[in-house]
């Protein structure tokens, strides 16, 4: 129950950064030109050239291999929750255009955000997912150094259980998510426009 449980309640975390972040930028009502390039910026090089096929291998090698790597290599450092920055970061983007889409344009804005949301759901469970098998990790980890709880388990055992959790859920949402993006996304955009 945990297993579903768990991140299920990290998405609705990250859920609740993105429409504080569109919240905030639909306050704040930033430039619009240079908060577009601010951000776009921070899409990859790999993912902003691509279409098709070639599109979907990009975020796939991005969001399934890159960021959980990234996350894996905050994990080993002792601190809790630190491996949240990437999946934070993920969340704060979207929310910044959907608060810029609605100050621009209501009716485009729900377009984005209809459009946009199957696989934005999918990237973030993928993500929160990770974030669960990184948890245990992370608590193995400081366990281990401040030697206040016994664990059973060797570094081996748990990279295991990592690992399948990484093959067997985090890796096939990210595929989906991709193909979603790629090809869903802009097919639920062009029948609500």
């Amino acid at each position: 129950m945990n297993k579903v449980f768990k991140p299920v309640k990290y998405l609705g975390i990250l859920m609740i950064v993105i429409i504080i972040s569109a919240v905030i930028t639909y306050i704040i009502n930033p430039n619009f030109s240079d908060t577009l390039n601010s951000v776009s910026s921070n899409v990859s090089k790999s993912v902003s050239q691509k279409s098709g096929l070639n599109l979907v291998v990009a975020y796939i090698f991005n969001n399934g291999f890159k960021v959980p790597i990234g996350m894996l290599i905050f994990s080993i450092i002792p601190i809790r929750f630190l491996y949240w920055i990437q999946p934070l970061f993920t969340a704060i983007l979207p929310g910044i255009l959907f608060g810029i889409a609605f100050r621009y344009s209501v009716a485009k804005a729900f377009i984005l955000l209809i459009s946009s949301l199957p696989h934005m759901l999918l990237e973030l469970l993928a993500y929160c997912v990770w974030m669960v098998a990184l948890d245990q990790l992370n608590k193995w980890i400081r366990y281990k150094i401040s030697k206040k709880k016994q664990t059973n388990t060797k570094f081996l055992d748990e990279f295991k259980v990592l690992l399948t959790s990484y093959v067997k859920y985090v890796i096939p949402l990210i595929v989906i998510a991709a193909f979603t993006e790629t090809y869903v996304a802009d097919w639920i955009s062009h029948i609500l426009s």
